[in-house]
């Protein structure tokens, strides 16, 4: 069983290098050799999505929501309704982004600020629901843009945004 398994991560990792969608998903920290051609297997085309939340709705990762008249209900859990393998894949790669490399650094210190600042309000699981929401739409972002992932801060980000709109 143990080779059938070795041969078949070998077709897998074959036929995984050919895809340049692949070489894009490992840029991202995070998500490595193995992560990569399971997410792109069960997301598929991208195309698909016109945006993130379609994406996010897809996963499962979405909130549900549980209101009846004027009830509107505060304790929502996601919906699990999309693929297992999917919210697994994405589960792993988060616990992989915050945490620290044996060197010392930190994988994604982007990610680890912003699960900081969840935790911060959130309890520990539900704030890792909110990375992996994040890690989501990255992975939307990356995948529908054909752009490696490049690591920016906040602040970066709003002073690239803010350039591009005095620009238009």
């Amino acid at each position: 069983m143990d080779a059938q398994i070795k041969v078949i991560d070998g077709e897998i990792n074959k036929w995984a290098e050919q895809l340049p969608e692949i070489a894009l998903l490992k840029s991202i920290p995070g998500i490595g050799e193995t992560l990569a051609p399971l997410i792109l297997g069960e997301v598929g085309d991208i195309m698909r999505f016109s945006n993130a939340k379609q994406l996010v709705a897809y996963c499962g990762i979405d909130p549900s929501v549980r209101q009846s008249g004027n009830f509107v209900g505060t304790r929502n859990k996601v919906t699990k309704r999309g693929s297992p393998f999917l919210r697994r894949a994405l589960y792993v790669a988060a616990t992989t982004a915050i945490r620290k490399s044996p060197n010392g650094s930190l994988v994604n210190s982007v990610i680890y600020e912003y699960y900081k600042k969840k935790i911060e309000s959130k309890p520990k699981k539900q704030a890792l629901g909110a990375v992996m929401n994040k890690l989501l739409r990255i992975i939307f972002s990356v995948l529908k843009n054909k752009q490696s992932f490049c690591l920016i801060t906040p602040e970066q980000q709003v002073e690239l945004y803010q350039t591009s709109r005095k620009a238009a």
